[in-house]
């Protein structure tokens, strides 16, 4: 694989020492000297001292074909460009931009940059989900919006709580992929039970993040159980009716 890695400092050592392992090509491109230095010595890697925003740096450093091209410049707009250049110049697969802005993390999305990374809007996402009882089914995108994974845990009120899957009858709009049962990890069939607290690794397309979350939250019917009261020994006792006497009768009496 093809890693180009555009700027940064300390981050960018840490990625070029797990990426310049196995038989991965990695082109790394800094504009800071001193960086520049440091990483070479320390890697034991060439390194190109340049802007990576402009294209003859890009050239001169061989950053065609890239299967993934990483900018961590400090400036956003800088990391924009480089993505940019690399995306349309020079045939990147794959571009991740850091931001330091987390409001520019849609706003590049939009303008063509697959992956765009903040920390300050991760970890805003992160304690939101944590603070939210409704986020509890977690989405992850692949392949630039085109798939969604669903990452749901089972809880014990979940009308799919206690049930196999061919019970369940999951919607044809998504799929369990996997159930994550600690410490271990099942590929289910349709005999598959899910447990409570059971993590369901869901597929499906994008639009039906809601109708998923909607099918796996929804609660257990409430059985409501009636209890007849017995009539025994409950009615009022007959009174004795007293039987008509017959002339035999009279006769004794007489």
């Amino acid at each position: 694989m093809k890693v180009v890695i555009a700027g940064g400092s300390n981050e960018a050592e840490f990625i070029v020492g797990m990426f310049s392992k196995g038989n991965n090509e990695v082109i790394v491109i800094n504009p800071n000297a001193p960086v520049v230095d440091r990483i070479g010595k320390r890697k034991k890697i060439a390194v190109y001292h340049g802007e990576p925003w402009r294209k003859y740096c890009l050239e001169e450093a061989n950053a065609f074909d890239a299967d993934v091209f990483v900018s961590l410049c400090p400036i956003d707009t800088d990391n924009y460009a480089s993505c940019i250049m690399a995306k349309t110049c020079f045939n990147a697969k794959k571009c991740i931009c850091l931001v330091s802005d987390p409001l520019n993390v849609d706003l590049y999305k939009k303008l063509g940059i697959e992956t765009v990374i903040s920390s300050p809007y991760t970890l805003g996402k992160i304690i939101e989900e944590a603070a939210n009882v409704e986020n509890i089914v977690r989405t992850i995108s692949l392949e630039n919006d085109q798939i969604k994974v669903l990452e749901a845990l089972v809880l014990s009120n979940y009308n799919v709580c206690n049930k196999t899957l061919r019970e369940i009858r999951f919607p044809k709009y998504c799929s369990v992929a996997a159930v994550f049962r600690s410490p271990t990890v099942l590929i289910p069939n349709g005999d598959t039970m899910i447990e409570a607290k059971d993590t369901l690794l869901i597929i499906c397309a994008p639009g039906d993040e809601e109708k998923v979350r909607s099918f796996v939250q929804k609660p257990a019917d409430k059985k409501v159980t009636t209890v007849k009261k017995s009539v025994r020994g409950t009615s009022k006792p007959k009174k004795a009716v007293p039987a008509k006497e017959t002339k035999t009768t009279k006769a004794k009496k007489k």
